[in-house]
């Protein structure tokens, strides 16, 4: 399961003396660049051989045990802190007490490309740059925006464990994908949880606030996934700077400005329904993972159901 998952090659991968039989369950999954793989049992003694340039890896611990990584000539111990593994070739050796994580997988180009749309110039790109190209320990403990991070980051992870569970599944809408990459750019860069400027080379004085021409691409697009790095890259603005335009002309982040346009389009269907119209149907066209989620936001923005008001122009129509 792991070099089927991972670019590494295993040289050996063992379990130190214990009278039990060694004992692991895996489980991984694609999501957009980035590989998922989840592993808990016995503790093991392994070194594999990371590829070069292929991509990087964050190990990331669920329950404190005792996991000892060497990498480099470098030793590193943890109990619940992340590791970071750059993607250049080397010999890594993990041993552990028991094992009990996740490995997340991602290209290098990919993160930098989130942290460049968060930042809005490439102040924190050169420090990411050097952040990736070197193993390191992302202590929590004297640093509370790094621990923050970690637990937004596991509770992602359960909401991706959630989702494959259920009927939905994992749905190129939800753009967890671009979630992840944002969590990890930041884990090794907290910095860029500050945002950034505008970029100056794209400034005008009579600009829109948002720009005209992104309220126009949302508006064209909110049946089709989009991700807050993406608004981030199409405006020219820092993560700090789009928050910002937004909240003062509309009250609202960006997200949730994009989720409210969904919900108006939906009010709009549902008032003026084709003879074969749904909930579900109308869900799907709004950019909307479930007919159960949608109802719900529905209902919270407008104080009725949407199967009662299809249902209510449905009836006028008969009547």
């Amino acid at each position: 399961m792991l070099q089927s998952f991972l670019p590494v090659r295993i040289c050996h991968w063992d379990t130190p003396s214990e009278p039990k039989a060694f004992q692991n369950h895996s489980g991984g999954v694609h999501l957009g660049p980035i590989t998922l793989l989840t592993t808990w049992g016995s503790a093991v003694d392994g070194q594999v051989e990371i590829q070069e340039g292929k991509q990087a890896q964050l190990i990331l611990p669920y329950v404190a045990g005792v996991n000892t990584y060497v990498i480099g000539g470098q030793t590193f111990h943890s109990r619940t802190s992340a590791f970071f593994i750059p993607a250049r070739h080397a010999l890594l050796r993990v041993t552990n007490t028991f094992t009990s994580g996740v490995v997340i997988s991602f290209p290098p180009d990919a993160l930098a490309s989130v942290a460049l749309a968060i930042a809005g110039s490439d102040t924190c790109l050169r420090t990411l740059e050097e952040a990736i190209n070197q193993p390191v320990l992302l202590s929590r403990k004297n640093d509370p925006r790094r621990d923050h991070l970690h637990q937004v980051l596991i509770s992602t992870l359960a909401l991706i464990n959630s989702a494959m569970a259920s009927a939905c599944g994992l749905h190129s809408m939800m753009r967890l994908d671009d979630l992840i990459l944002r969590l990890l750019a930041m884990l090794l860069v907290p910095e860029l949880l500050e945002g950034g400027e505008l970029k100056s080379d794209r400034q005008r004085p009579d600009a829109a606030f948002p720009p005209s021409e992104l309220l126009e691409w949302l508006l064209a697009h909110l049946d089709t996934p989009i991700s807050l790095s993406q608004i981030e890259q199409r405006s020219c603005y820092s993560r700090r700077s789009i928050q910002a335009m937004f909240n003062k002309r509309f009250g609202c982040g960006p997200m949730q400005w994009l989720r409210r346009q969904r919900l108006d389009r939906a009010l709009a269907m549902l008032q003026h329904p084709p003879a074969t119209a749904s909930v579900a149907a109308v869900a799907q066209a709004c950019g909307y993972l479930s007919p159960a989620a949608f109802s719900r936001d529905f209902v919270t923005r407008y104080g009725i159901r949407p199967s009662a008001l299809l249902r209510g122009k449905a009836d006028q129509s008969l009547a």
